[in-house]
């Protein structure tokens, strides 16, 4: 009902080090966001260059809870520790190379997810040049996933007008992704063994998906990203082979999903870029 106060939100933001970066994404929310019951968590993880952690004290003295996850870097397991220390209805997970330049973005994604059926709320992410980083995800294309709308601007149509209409999607990243605490906690999280670094929003939206939750995408929930700048390329053998690992994970674990994503056309390319 309208009298019904809106529901807070917990905020995460994992990080290292990388403060330019997250100073951006800090102020950026806490001078733009109109969305008015909001917490944000950063959770520093093994963080070690004097500025940043003089800048995390300093936040904290403002209200930012700043949690300390001292483990190899992993995404899931950071996320699943920092999930457990909200107390609030609805969850946010925000990447840390995100800036906020629309103050509705969070409305639009509570308004997204308060809607009975619907499990999670994905973003429109853009990069600085206002191309599309993100526009949702689709499953297959090259045996894996991948994001859609790389190639429209952020005013463009996109194919059949897509790059405008809120959609369902199979999937939608975790750089900015708001659900339901008692979904995330009922699932178990993400699965921070098959999935530390990669495809684990993937799979929690499956998952969703599985458990009868629709994933929808908001064109109308606008950001900035700076797609993986905090945590380098995937070059190095070392990265490259945990890549590996992490998609054999993904295709063992939804193979069939992969060769026919319900929400992508089967009269549609899965050799190159969604869409095209």
């Amino acid at each position: 009902s309208e009298d019904r106060p809106l529901p807070k939100v917990s905020i995460i933001i994992p990080t290292k080090d990388k403060v330019d970066l997250l100073k951006t994404a800090v102020l950026s929310l806490m001078e733009l966001t109109s969305y008015p019951d909001y917490e944000i968590l950063i959770v520093d993880n093994n963080s070690t260059e004097s500025e940043t952690l003089d800048y995390l004290a300093d936040v904290a003295k403002k209200g930012v809870r700043v949690l300390q996850y001292p483990g190899a870097f992993n995404f899931s397991a950071i996320n699943n520790f920092a999930v457990k220390e909200c107390a609030t209805e609805l969850i946010c997970l925000l990447n840390n190379d995100v800036e906020i330049f629309s103050p509705d973005w969070l409305t639009e994604l509570v308004r997204v997810v308060s809607v009975e059926g619907v499990g999670a709320a994905g973003a429109k992410l853009l990069w600085k040049n206002n191309m599309v980083q993100h526009g949702g995800v689709v499953l297959g294309i090259d045996g894996g996933a991948i994001h859609t709308g790389n190639r429209w601007a952020r005013d463009d149509l996109g194919y059949a007008g897509m790059n405008h209409v809120m959609r369902r999607n199979s999937c939608v990243t975790a750089a900015c992704l708001v659900l339901r605490k008692t979904d995330y906690d009922a699932l178990g999280g993400m699965k921070h063994v098959e999935f530390p670094v990669t495809f684990n929003d993937v799979d929690l939206c499956l998952r969703l998906g599985a458990a009868g939750k629709e994933v929808v995408w908001s064109p109308q929930s606008e950001l900035y990203h700076v797609e993986s700048a905090s945590r380098g390329s995937d070059e190095l053998a070392e990265k490259t082979a945990r890549a590996h690992r992490e998609l054999s994970n993904m295709r063992s674990a939804w193979g069939k999903i992969l060769l026919a994503d319900p929400t992508y056309s089967r009269n549609l390319n899965r050799d190159r870029a969604p869409y095209e």
